[in-house]
């Protein structure tokens, strides 16, 4: 079976309606009004950049450095080893002594799918032992009509520092309009209009086509065309039009958080590639982090961007201590009778699906794992968003992915 793996291959495990039609529990974590203020005060990683006010440098220069990877993050770079003066230069391009206040005066919006990167630069980073596909100075990907604040520029001015709705750091100048009135941006984003619910979308923009992933929400959409921001030679914000292609799956508005609905978005990007950040060689993809935003996104729900906020501010139902027992921890999972649920352990989050035949079973974005093999441990690569059992790893020295969960959350 496709994107599943579990010793239950007879199974209807890629199926939404199996495991809606199983599910008994309860199902109500309450309405996003009520919920999101709660995760953004437990998470303190959520934030709307076109309400920032006035700030001093050295805070933004707090930001900066907080922004940045550890060194040896990217010993590589670009494939090759990174030297003394290839760090300085980098580091030169942060522009340190041109600090500034922000005044409160420069908000911006992304123009497509951009990257966020801890540093200003497209050279990919990564570890001297990292597998290729790892880009550790990209955090994030900026969806398009993303709000943002302005905060710094690098030394060349080719990138802004910037505050996200859930992430701070550097996106190219170009991928974004600039603008004095944040009131510009905001009255663009109050508009009503659709959600997007299936796994991607283009938009056929001025300047080219974008990217737009699930629970994107498409603002003034109108006969497949939309109001969308466009930049002149300056960077400053004007405006033009888009057009959404083909015929994606989209909703009025975010629909009720049911099973069937909430399991049905779990598993439509099943397959779609893991990209650390976002990212790939290739181009966009999930990681296990943006994979739940992305799910809960469509119901109107905020979750923070990286999985131990998204831990931190939800709540957990269950707890495990370290040497609990695999039996032990399924019996507990097996009691859990609300939902839906995040899987927490230590950099990784998974979105539980259930129990078949006492076998527990998650969707999530999920790189590779470790197995016993011919008397040792092999890695075993995944790559994509896949179901799989919660079995998977047992007999390695790390455990099964059940031994390695400190929580079981809900909203």
């Amino acid at each position: 079976m496709p994107h599943v793996l579990s010793p239950l291959a007879g199974a209807q495990l890629a199926d939404p309606g199996f495991w809606g039609g199983r599910w008994r529990g309860r199902f109500d974590p309450g309405p996003p009004e009520a919920v999101n203020p709660r995760l953004a005060e437990r998470s303190q990683a959520l934030w709307n950049p076109l309400e920032l006010g006035p700030l001093p440098a050295d805070r933004i220069g707090e930001w900066i450095e907080a922004a940045r990877v550890p060194d040896d993050w990217w010993a590589v770079l670009d494939g090759r080893p990174v030297d003394e003066r290839t760090r300085a230069e980098a580091y030169a391009r942060l522009n340190l002594a041109g600090l500034r206040p922000f005044k409160g005066d420069r908000y911006g919006i992304a123009l497509v799918r951009a990257n966020l990167r801890a540093l200003p630069t497209d050279a990919r980073g990564h570890k001297p032992r990292d597998e290729d596909g790892f880009d550790r100075l990209q955090h994030t990907a900026l969806e398009p009509l993303t709000p943002l604040a302005l905060l710094h520029p690098s030394r060349d001015g080719a990138w802004w520092f910037v505050q996200a709705p859930d992430y701070r750091g550097w996106v190219r100048a170009r991928e974004l309009a600039w603008t004095e009135l944040p009131g510009e941006i905001a009255n663009l984003l109050a508009q009503p209009g659709p959600v997007l619910l299936s796994p991607t979308a283009d938009l056929e923009t001025a300047t080219g086509r974008t990217t737009l992933q699930m629970g994107s929400r498409l603002p003034g959409l109108r006969g497949g065309m939309l109001a969308y921001p466009a930049r002149d030679e300056h960077g400053e914000l004007l405006w033009s039009k888009a057009r959404l292609a083909g015929a994606p799956e989209l909703a009025g508005e975010p629909p009720a958080l049911t099973p069937a609905a909430f399991f049905a978005r779990a598993l439509a990007p099943l397959g779609r590639p893991y990209g650390w950040g976002g990212l790939t060689p290739a181009g966009p993809a999930l990681d296990c982090s943006r994979f739940v935003q992305d799910v809960f996104k469509v119901f109107g729900y905020r979750l923070p961007r990286d999985a131990s906020a998204q831990c931190r501010a939800t709540r957990p139902a269950l707890t495990f201590d370290a040497a609990e027992p695999h039996e032990v921890r399924a019996r507990k999972l097996a009691d859990l009778g609300t939902g839906p649920a995040i899987l927490c352990m230590p950099g990784h989050v998974m979105l539980y699906l259930g129990e078949v035949e006492g076998c527990h079973h998650a969707v999530h974005a999920f790189w590779a794992y470790r197995r016993p093999e011919n008397g040792g441990e092999a890695t075993a690569a995944v790559r994509r968003v896949v179901v799989t059992s919660l079995d998977l790893g047992r007999g390695s020295a790390a455990g099964s992915l059940l031994e390695r969960l400190t929580s079981v959350n809900l909203l």
